[in-house]
């Protein structure tokens, strides 16, 4: 069975993906048109059928322009073009082993921590280019805190 996951965050820095990814322990297959998952797309589930109302055509999964390895999965994560043109979405497999692999190691069906490392990798790099010496502090509750220092 394939359910095919939309994750609901757009990626419009690469290289604050690619910290990301560094990060989490992730690798960034840079410029790699395809990414591993079940191969076969079944519209056999709500996720797989709300991807393809996002615009996301089931003729093109496993198909992107790049992929993010995760180990202890067989699965990757596509780095794939938005249908409106604007950045990029992260489309994965989530069903069987290798799919809850990804989700148990990136923090649910919406990747959570990816998504909250991206914004980290995409906050500090805002504030350094503004001259900001980043403090990076993570609470007890998991939440990560910026600080920029003059």
């Amino acid at each position: 069975m394939s359910h095919v996951a939309n994750v609901e965050v757009e990626i419009n820095d690469l290289t604050a993906l690619k910290t990301a990814c560094g990060k989490l322990g992730l690798t960034f297959l840079e410029g790699k048109r395809t990414y591993k998952w079940f191969d076969r797309y079944l519209a056999d589930s709500d996720v797989g059928r709300q991807t393809v109302e996002d615009g996301f055509k089931p003729e093109d999964f496993g198909k992107g322009e790049h992929a993010i390895a995760v180990p202890g999965s067989d699965y990757e994560v596509g780095v794939v073009k938005n249908p409106t043109g604007n950045g990029y979405r992260l489309i994965y497999d989530e069903y069987g082993p290798h799919g809850r692999a990804i989700t148990k190691r990136l923090g649910g069906r919406q990747l959570t921590k990816l998504k909250t490392e991206y914004g980290v990798a995409r906050a500090t790099s805002h504030l350094r280019r503004n001259g900001y010496r980043v403090v990076r502090r993570v609470l007890a509750n998991g939440t990560v805190k910026l600080t920029g220092v003059q």
